[in-house]
């Protein structure tokens, strides 16, 4: 094993994408199950992406800023 295969991830980023997410959704005043019938997702899914507890793909961000009317980079920087 390499010395980043043990490596315990810092997951700031999926934090910051939680608090824009979150932030966002609110402001459009969307519930979290609206947002996930819009993103065709679980209704758990937006939950676990605001909480930062998922690992959200290149595929389901770009979704979510859509359906937030968002660039999907926006949903990264600080």
């Amino acid at each position: 094993m390499s010395e980043i295969d043990n490596k315990v991830t810092d997951p700031w980023l999926r934090r910051r994408l939680a608090e824009h997410v979150r932030r966002l959704r609110l402001e459009k005043k969307l519930s979290q199950e609206r947002l996930s019938e819009v993103c065709g997702f679980h209704r758990t899914y937006v939950s676990q992406v605001e909480r930062a507890v998922t690992n959200i793909t290149i595929d389901n961000l770009q979704r979510i800023a859509e359906a937030l009317g968002e660039e999907p980079a926006t949903l990264l920087i600080p």
